[in-house]
């Protein structure tokens, strides 16, 4: 829907002004060009030459317009990424065919193309203004595609041009080198330039060159499909080269769009009669007709059937804003699950229906929304909220999924219709009655008399009272070290603000930080999580297990039940032919690449806590939206998450500010003896 205040604009008003002033002068200057040629048509041998084509070619003309149109599908999915919002790839197809196929068949692209994407996008949050701004975009998009593809085919083969306006080829080819050198530094100057716009009351994206090469190959392949589609259409002996024939398609279907004619009729063809003498002008006239009918017709039709059945929102009355960061507060108080710490990370939308006391964590990727976890809050309403964000989903165009499903919500994600894939196996240990004094761990007793030999001294922190610059030079050691980047959505990332609101144990030598691990707690203090492990690389033999096993001994003094390890991803996997074909792939994975990719240390490392092991698995709907599952957690993990793609009323993130500091432990603590484990 278009904005009220957009009529009453009057910048508006004469900018509707000039583009009718335009489209008229265009019409005319068309018409009197080839008005002779218009005239003198017969009308039956039109007709006759349009019944004589072979049926071969009308199939090829079909399949190339189909073709073309999938090309042009793409220019919304570029567009939204300069407004920053992200929409299931699905819907985001769908929405640039159905909004390129009504701007150009009926013109008037911006009112026609922003009327059908504010349908079909309805249910995915973008308000009015937006939807202009990426209209505007798209044809942004499509001219700087067009330009750069038309002037490179003229910098080519000059020539169809140069007859067309009576010059010489040799000064067409320099004008078009001087467009794309014009072009080519006009992007590279982006990185001198703000790298948002304010437009609408938006922030937008300024492009730059990889936005450009990629309008350049959507024009080339919605628009060479489309001069195919054409030309299969016409008497080869009169045509020019291919280059030469795609280059006037492209220059007859510049100035129809400019014109915001229906399908850019008048300029299009005179463009065409003119450029094509040696074309005969009933077959010519023969040819455009029958391609207008296969090119904009049933594709018209397909639009207009999109819009009619876009759906609209689920109708889920969903908490938002304060009422929302309320709701989630007391959930986050009441719950048993220390993971729901996640949702303080930032990179995560949250669900919670009016009429439920449970919520969900959810990230938004390539056609999937990616439940995080288990629902948080009271189990009876776990159906609930996996139903209802499941409709949501549905409505945005997207398929729901769940990532680090546990044995408590199996049972309720298959009555919803979700097959669950085993992921890997979660470890944890009972908290009070931990020791290290037993048989089965005495390789863990080895290694954390390793680190007190190295003189490691271990303190653990409250929230707040963590050395936090310190860690963060130990963070950057590790990340160095490593050569990799931090992950992210199912494990904290380091980040001083979310580190600051965790238990953190701290190992030093000699008064220097050299590892770190912080905790996670449930609101109800009966599970405490393990979350990040940083260490530097000079750090003692044996470091990490020491923080890990203090951890534990600190949740077991503060009355925890559970230390939750994590989960080792792909083990345990089931094998044999009754197994899912993701666990069988996994387990192909775990043991071909395992020990390349550290799963195999890491299953080691958790299991020297000799703990309790229980699956974790990935909630998916069919074979398809498995695969899909999976890239999205692969996306996410790696710091893809989309935090700006979607409603943020209907579909909110949340970031509670963090509590308080506490008071820096004493200077003096660094020098206490190593076995002098303080808990605070």
């Amino acid at each position: 829907m278009i904005p009220a205040r957009a009529s009453a604009d009057p910048r508006a008003g004469r900018a509707g002004r000039f583009r009718a002033a335009l489209a008229i002068s265009l019409a005319a200057l068309s018409l009197w060009l080839v008005g002779d040629q218009v005239v003198a048509l017969n009308a039956s041998r039109v007709w006759d030459a349009a019944i004589d084509l072979p049926p071969e070619a009308l199939v090829a003309s079909f399949a190339l317009a189909l073709l073309s149109h999938a090309g042009l599908a793409g220019y919304d999915r570029l567009a939204l990424t300069r407004l920053g919002r992200y929409v299931p790839w699905r819907r985001a197809l769908a929405g640039g065919f159905g909004g390129a196929v009504a701007a150009q068949t009926l013109g008037m692209g911006l009112v026609t193309g922003s009327l059908a994407r504010a349908r079909i996008y309805r249910a995915n949050g973008l308000s009015a203004p937006e939807i202009v701004a990426l209209t505007a975009l798209v044809t942004a998009g499509f001219f700087a595609g067009l330009v750069v593809a038309l002037t490179a085919l003229l910098a080519f083969d000059p020539k169809p041009l140069a007859h067309l306006v009576g010059t010489r080829p040799d000064a067409v080819r320099a004008v078009a080198c001087a467009v794309l050198a014009l072009v080519a530094s006009g992007a590279l100057a982006r990185r001198w330039l703000p790298e948002r716009l304010s437009f609408l009351s938006m922030q937008v994206r300024l492009p730059g060159v990889k936005w450009l090469v990629s309008a350049t190959a959507l024009a080339v392949a919605d628009l060479v499909p489309a001069a195919l589609s054409l030309a299969v259409l016409l008497p080869v002996e009169g045509l020019p080269g291919p280059t030469g024939f795609v280059a006037i398609f492209m220059a007859a279907l510049a100035l129809g769009h400019m014109a915001n004619l229906p399908g850019g009729v008048g300029p299009f063809e005179a463009t065409l009669l003119l450029a094509l003498p040696a074309v005969p002008t009933e077959d010519l006239a023969a040819a455009i007709l029958v391609w207008r009918a296969l090119y904009y017709l049933p594709t018209g039709a397909l639009a207009l059937v999109l819009a009619a059945r876009a759906p609209a929102r689920s109708g889920t009355r969903i908490l938002a804003g304060r009422a929302l960061e309320d709701r989630l507060r007391w959930v986050l108080d009441a719950c048993g699950q220390a993971e729901a710490a996640l949702v303080h990370l930032g990179d995560k939308h949250v669900f919670a229906p009016e009429d439920a006391r449970a919520l969900a964590m959810y990230g938004v990727g390539a056609g999937t929304w990616l439940m995080m976890g288990d629902p948080v809050g009271p189990r009876e309403d776990w159906p609930q909220v996996i139903d209802g964000l499941a409709s949501e989903a549905r409505a945005a165009g997207a398929r729901l999924a769940g990532y680090k499903v546990g044995p408590a919500s199996e049972d309720i994600w298959r009555a919803a219709g979700f097959a669950v894939s085993p992921l890997g196996s979660e470890a944890s240990v009972a908290a009070a009655d931990f020791t290290l004094d037993v048989p089965v761990r005495r390789e863990l007793r080895r290694k954390c008399r390793a680190a007190d030999k190295a003189g490691m001294f271990v303190r653990v922190h409250p929230p707040g009272g963590a050395p936090l610059a310190e860690m963060g030079s130990v963070a950057d050691a590790w990340r160095d070290a490593k050569s990799g980047r931090e992950q992210t959505f199912s494990m904290g990332h380091w980040a001083p603000d979310f580190a600051a609101r965790h238990v953190t144990v701290t190992g030093r030598v000699a008064g220097q930080l050299v590892a770190f691990a912080t905790i996670w707690t449930s609101g109800d203090g009966r599970e405490w999580m393990l979350d990040l492990m940083r260490m530097t690389p000079d750090a003692p033999a044996g470091a990490m297990h020491r923080l890990v096993a203090a951890g534990i001994d600190a949740a077991g003094q503060a009355g925890a039940d559970r230390f939750n390890l994590c989960m080792a991803p792909l083990s345990d996997l089931p094998r044999g032919r009754g197994a899912p074909w993701a666990a069988r792939l996994g387990g192909v994975v775990w043991r071909l690449g395992g020990g390349r990719l550290g799963l195999h240390g890491l299953r080691r490392f958790k299991e020297a806590f000799r703990p309790d092991w229980a699956p974790r698995g990935l909630a998916s709907l069919g074979p398809l939206g498995t695969v899909e599952a999976l890239l999205t957690a692969r996306a996410l993990v790696r710091g893809g998450a989309r935090i700006a793609g979607t409603d943020p009323a209907r579909m909110p993130r949340v970031a509670i500010p963090p509590p308080a500091p506490i008071p820096a432990p004493s200077p003096n603590a660094a020098a206490e003896r190593p076995q002098d484990r303080e808990v605070a």
